[in-house]
């Protein structure tokens, strides 16, 4: 089953279904029919495209699961990081100090270096530039938000997902 299109495009979907339920929180029928179509589709071009070579990465049933806690989690530090600049562009007596900061990651998997890389970047005030191995070049609108990633809390979360 390994070199199998459907069940190498069903491996793929998967994830993409769970995320898709955790976004939406809805089982109605048009929204599931549509998460199924688009996780499909989406699996199915990752298997074509990303994946051509290679085995679509694996998550076991915890793995997912964690993987959800921390989708709740990084959308509360999106909020928090979101209302800080905010607060940087609306208050023009807080200073913004822009400043670069190089993380070193322990990560070993390239999809856990892809989440954490994208993690950054979602996360307001702070934009990954840079990843050559597990040095993380990242710029952040100001040494605050470079607390927020070196702390290693992010990076700790994704290698309970990911590397666990």
């Amino acid at each position: 089953a390994g070199r199998d299109p459907l069940m190498r495009t069903l491996r793929a979907a998967a994830p993409l279904l769970v995320f898709w339920l955790v976004l939406t929180a809805s089982v109605r029928p048009m929204d599931l029919i549509a998460g199924v179509v688009l996780s499909l589709a989406l699996g199915r071009w990752a298997v074509q495209v990303l994946w051509r070579d290679a085995e679509p990465p694996d998550l076991s049933l915890r793995q997912a699961v964690r993987f959800c806690l921390y989708l709740v989690w990084l959308v509360k530090e999106i909020v928090v990081a979101a209302v800080g600049v905010a607060e940087k562009v609306l208050d023009p007596s807080l200073p913004v100090d822009p400043c670069v900061i190089v993380y070193h990651s322990s990560l070993e998997r390239s999809v856990s270096r892809v989440a954490f890389a994208n993690s950054i970047t979602l996360t307001p005030g702070t934009l990954t530039l840079d990843v050559d191995g597990g040095a993380y070049t990242v710029h952040c609108l100001s040494p605050g938000f470079a607390e927020g990633i070196e702390s290693g809390a992010m990076e700790g979360r994704i290698k309970r997902v990911f590397e666990e």
